[in-house]
């Protein structure tokens, strides 16, 4: 009789969200494959963590996920991350925004103004919902205006020629439109500046409309026509959603999928090839064989460990850089907060000179992240290259500073907590492109080696889910 074939070994390096769903894809698509699961922390999720204080719900990372995604449809016509909702059953965890609030704001001249209704990140959606909102000056509202007559500059797609974010709004809609209301939208989804975010690599669709329409206008025009043709089969969470419990909900469920697979607080330390095989080193000095691995982590890291392998891909995802961030969560009594609190939050342009860029009212967007009586909200940090020198009494102190002066908050609150994320998110330049292919390329000739994660692929959720699925499905054709 023929020897029986032996079941495949893979070992997953990193145990962030895009780990999770890496495993979990293996295993899907080769049930009777052992996989192992490598974090070097004490826990798994990565920026993803949930902390309930006093019956509060509070994210120390992402809070929400966004339901429609161009980066992966399922048979439902859903995003992956729904998907992976249904899969793992957590569909009756899942909560949406409240229907008694909307929109947000943005600061001007140190007010809270409403940002125009249908504002889409880095152009109007709704000319007359831009002429209302009273946020452009005449001479900025008239530029912004004049759009579709702006001629199309096409790009180079085959050579990855991008454009910055900053100059492609400026010049389709001009500058004010810029630094009110695109650069803070795109500062609060990103955290980098948008002088030198690819704009092909971040939000390709504005290129997209310009080349297929001529103007970033028509096209988003073209949009709402095809959005309202297709509503009655809409989201079916709405565009964004979390859960009951807080984000860690989705990876805790991934965690407890994958159970005695996942092995905390071991670590990967080098790597080489031996014919058919990838040897991976653990911080004990231990070598273990698999068949195929999968590099879950930032790209500096992944850097180190592939360095060995291919000096030049490392150098590549070296030059990947990433930014840091600071959170301050705070809780009061509702009556101690003088504002309608009629939104989701706010957006501060960086002309305004602020120390927040941001805030979210997590308490008005969520239903159960505090008690009836009290507010819970997070404001997000300026300022990343000095976060190391602001001690967490600091930025408690210029975000309460902030908050007093556009919210009237003078109160003391019940709770606070600063969470630090260095090096956390990376920063998609107008390199961004070019560089992803070469590292694809090289990475596909590294044979069973793959990666996931936000590094190359996308920062969002969906992305992090789908860079997963793709890693999986790699190595399994690959075997």
């Amino acid at each position: 009789m023929p020897a029986r074939e032996t079941s495949k070994q893979y070992i997953v390096i990193g145990g962030g969200l895009s780990g999770l769903a890496s495993a979990y894809s293996l295993l899907e698509q080769e049930p009777d494959a052992r996989v192992e699961l490598w974090e070097a922390s004490e826990r798994t999720g990565g920026l993803i963590g949930t902390t309930h204080v006093d019956g509060r719900v509070i994210d120390l990372g992402p809070e929400s996920i966004l339901s429609e995604s161009s980066v992966s449809r399922s048979p439902r016509g859903e995003s992956v991350a729904l998907e992976f909702v249904h899969k793992l059953g957590i569909e009756h965890r899942v909560i949406t925004t409240r229907k008694d609030r909307h929109g947000a704001y943005l600061v001007r001249a140190g007010k809270l103004v409403r940002i125009p209704r249908g504002f889409s990140l880095v152009a109007p959606g709704d000319e007359a919902g831009l002429i209302q909102a009273g946020v452009l000056s005449e001479e900025g509202l008239a530029r912004a205006l004049e759009e579709p007559s702006i001629p199309a500059r096409l790009r180079n797609v085959e050579a990855h020629e991008d454009e910055s974010l900053a100059s492609f709004a400026r010049r389709r809609f001009g500058w004010e439109l810029f630094e009110r209301l695109s650069q803070p939208l795109a500062a609060g989804i990103y955290g980098a500046d948008p002088e030198l975010l690819g704009l092909s690599a971040t939000m390709p669709r504005f290129p997209a409309h310009e080349a297929n329409y001529g103007s970033v206008a028509k096209g988003l025009a073209e949009t709402v026509k095809q959005d309202a043709s297709q509503a009655s089969s809409g989201a079916r969470y709405g565009l964004f959603f979390s859960f009951d419990g807080g984000m860690q909900v989705l990876t805790d469920a991934l965690t407890e999928a994958l159970g005695n697979r996942i092995q905390l607080q071991r670590e990967a330390r080098s790597m080489a090839r031996r014919e058919a095989h990838v040897l991976v080193t653990d911080q004990r000095g231990e070598v273990h064989r698999a068949d195929g691995v999968i590099l879950a982590l930032p790209a500096y890291r992944t850097a180190r460990l592939i360095h060995d392998l291919d000096p030049t891909l490392a150098s590549l995802l070296e030059s990947i850089p990433y930014g840091s961030a600071a959170t301050t969560t705070f809780v009061w009594k509702r009556s101690d907060v003088p504002h309608a609190l009629d939104a989701y939050g706010f957006v501060v342009p960086r002309v305004e000179r602020r120390r927040i860029f941001a805030s979210t009212w997590s308490s008005e967007k969520w239903p159960g992240r505090a008690h009836a009586d009290e507010v819970l909200l997070r404001t997000f940090a300026s300022g990343d290259d000095d976060f190391a020198s602001r001690s967490d009494e600091l930025l408690v102190l210029e975000a309460r500073r902030e908050l007093r002066a556009l919210m009237g908050i003078t109160a003391t609150p019940l709770f606070e907590k600063v969470i630090r994320y260095p090096r956390a998110m990376p920063h998609y330049t107008t390199e961004h492109l070019a560089r992803r292919a070469a590292a694809r390329e090289r990475f596909d000739a590294l044979g069973p080696i793959a990666v996931a994660g936000n590094a190359l692929m996308g920062v969002g959720i969906p992305d992090a889910i789908q860079s997963g699925i793709n890693a999986a499905r790699r190595l399994a054709q690959a075997s």
